[in-house]
């Protein structure tokens, strides 16, 4: 197990995660073999497993080979998946975006066999540019905007190269007014100090916009920022920015990545994400259980009074 999302009903938290076989014996290969489990709580600790969400598609589709992270929203009386496709034939190196509907959070349905966004070349990275490369266009973050009511996906992506040196990554848009049909746009920022930004979140807390993302300590570039493999949050002036990322800082919660941010019972902000390593070293493939954070002056999330983030009863 490792990227996870959430959606609470009725009291009810739902976890959506990647999952693969540990039979498949080294896990740098669970990224091809991926699909969507979840499970279901009431305090965010103890967790019941249900049937999985989502697999691969089907031979000839974008996302043939496996599904990844992605994202939950509710529109009436149905919920919306939003999920990462990749395809056999370009292995994982060509990522888009698919879209599942299910009227319960336990059966899906794809709504279309091709992806509903791509990377578009006047503003990020694609293959295109040269066939060794990524097309990164993936971990789709959707939420309603209280100013225009339109939705908004934010989406892991890479400027388009401009040298041997390699693009830093950006915040990935498109918009939509009905969750099926969405126009991508724009990045929302540009120079961000890192090559990559996955898993992106955007969330308030008292009253400050904060951007929640992952990076490995390898993908800073920016000298000011701790080069740390973590999750990360930056500043931001609202939901769709400006982002601050000349101010993020990892969460010290050690050997937790692609961490989420979501509330206990008690309305505090709360991570959860996955541990990459056990004591040994080894890859854990095991989702922390939470550790509630505070907001610090500097407009970051940083732990407050959270329990250590890998016990046993961990998901």
């Amino acid at each position: 197990m490792w990227d996870s999302w959430y959606v609470e009903d009725a009291g009810v938290h739902h976890a959506f995660y990647l999952k693969a076989p540990t039979s498949l014996g080294d896990p740098d290969l669970r990224h091809a073999n991926a699909r969507i489990g979840h499970s279901v709580s009431t305090d965010l600790t103890t967790w019941t497993t249900m049937p999985d969400a989502l697999g691969a598609g089907a031979d000839g589709d974008f996302d043939d080979l496996a599904v990844w992270t992605g994202s939950i929203v509710r529109s009436e009386d149905t919920w919306h998946l939003f999920y990462t496709g990749v395809e056999k034939r370009s292995r994982t190196r060509i990522q888009r975006i698919g879209h599942a509907t299910s009227p319960d959070l336990i059966v899906w349905d794809r709504v279309l066999t091709v992806p509903i966004a791509t990377a578009d070349d006047r503003w990020y990275s694609t293959a295109a540019e040269a066939p060794e490369f990524d097309e990164p266009w993936r971990d789709p973050w959707v939420f309603r905007g209280d100013a225009d009511g339109l939705w908004h996906m934010l989406i892991t992506a890479r400027e388009p190269r401009t040298d041997d040196a390699g693009a830093p990554g950006s915040v990935g848009h498109a918009v939509s007014s009905d969750l099926r049909n969405w126009a991508v746009t724009a990045p929302l920022g540009s120079a961000s100090g890192f090559r990559q930004l996955e898993v992106l979140q955007v969330l308030e807390v008292e009253g400050r916009h904060v951007l929640v993302f992952c990076a490995a300590a390898s993908d800073v570039m920016n000298e000011v920022i701790e080069a740390r493999t973590a999750t990360y949050t930056a500043p931001a002036d609202g939901p769709l920015g400006p982002f601050q990322f000349d101010r993020a800082e990892p969460i010290t919660a050690p050997g937790i990545y692609a961490g989420r941010v979501l509330r206990n019972k008690a309305g505090d902000p709360v991570l959860l994400g996955f541990v990459e390593a056990d004591a040994e070293g080894a890859f854990a493939g095991v989702i922390c259980d939470p550790i509630v954070l505070g907001l610090t002056e500097r407009g970051t999330l940083q732990p407050g009074s959270g329990r250590h983030p890998y016990q046993e009863g961990g998901e």
